[in-house]
This record gives structure tokens, sequence and C-alpha cells, in this order.
């Protein structure tokens, strides 16, 4: 992460009103567009074409809603992306995760997760390591999920994989302080469950 904000969140009065619409789900209690999105709008036929399928994997993922979010939790964590971390804490909290299990999943302390959580963790480190799953977590996978699951899983690695290189890259602050504390994931902790 840059030690300064590389590309500012853009005026909202400056952007069209197609763009204005599908942001309209994107803003905060107090009515501002999220600054992830506000610096996306810099780009806007991007950021539009985006949202769609950001809808998908957040709004209507197929797979369980604590799972997903430990997932991107996990994503957040490895790749030190602040304010992914600090958003997805919140979803998490809301979804009913306490801060022991995003933590045990943000750091690699799985054991005490259930079985399906650790396959979908093995296979988020496999996707961020490897760009893919050998066949013994293909297996996996395969026996818990269906094909659409697991599809949703690679879009969902694909999708926060790519928000936390947003972050990192053009300096993507969070919007007041952390709601927990960022663990730093050492590469023991990263290669555990490979």
């Amino acid at each position: 992460m840059p030690e300064k904000t590389r590309v500012l969140p853009v005026d909202e009065a400056g952007l069209q009103e197609k763009t204005l619409a599908s942001l309209a789900p994107y803003r905060d209690q107090d009515g501002r567009i999220y600054t992830i999105w506000a610096t996306l709008a810099h780009h806007e036929d991007a950021l539009r074409r985006f949202l769609v399928f950001s809808n998908h994997v957040l709004g209507k993922n197929t797979l369980p809603l604590k799972s997903r979010e430990l997932m991107i939790l996990r994503i957040a964590a490895r790749a030190q992306a602040a304010y992914e971390w600090d958003q997805h804490v919140r979803i998490a909290r809301r979804a009913g995760l306490s801060d022991e299990t995003i933590l045990d999943a943000a750091t690699g302390a799985w054991d005490k997760l259930d079985a399906l959580d650790q396959i979908l963790l093995a296979a988020t480190d496999s996707l961020i390591d490897r760009q893919g799953v050998d066949d013994e977590l293909w297996d996996r996978l395969q026996a818990e999920l269906g094909v659409e699951q697991v599809i949703d899983v690679l879009y969902t690695v694909g999708q926060y994989l790519t928000i936390a290189t947003v972050i990192n890259t053009l300096g993507v602050r969070t919007e007041g302080e952390l709601a927990l504390g960022l663990p730093r994931v050492e590469a023991a902790q990263k290669e555990a469950h490979a």
C-alpha cells in the first residue's frame, strides 16, 4: 500500500446520471458513495459493468453468506488490503460471525471452522497461490458443492483479488478506523493449508 492515496475518489457531482443510478445501493449510512466505488468512478463505463458482476458475487452468490465472507476476509488479510478487510469485517459481523472466527479464518487457524469452510479457505489459498486447485482439492470441492457453487468460489476469489489489487495500488483508504485490526499473515501461515 502506498504511503499516500494515488487516485482520489471523484466528486459525485461530476458523474453521469447512469453511473449515479448504478451506485445508488453503494452508499454508506450518511449517503456517501463508498470510497472504493468513488475511486473506480474515474472510469465510469468500466465501473458500471463491474458493478453488475460485483452484485452477483456479493448479492446473488450461491455460497453460504458466512462462508463467502470468510473467504473474502482471508483474501484481504493475505493481501493486506485494509479497506477490503474493514468493509467485510462489518459485513461478517452483521452475518453473525464472531471476531474470533473472523481472525481464525484470516490467519489460517481453521481447526475450529466447519469442514466446508476449511475446504473453501484451502481453495481460496490455492487460487491465490496457484490460480487453480489440484485434483485432491477439486474432489473435495465437488463432494461439497455443485458446479454453480464451485464457479462462485472462482468468481469470489477472482473479484476480491481484483479489488485488493485496486485498493493496494491506488491507495484506497478506509472511511474511518478499522472495525477490527488487520492481522499480518506470515508466509508460514499462508502455506499451512496449501
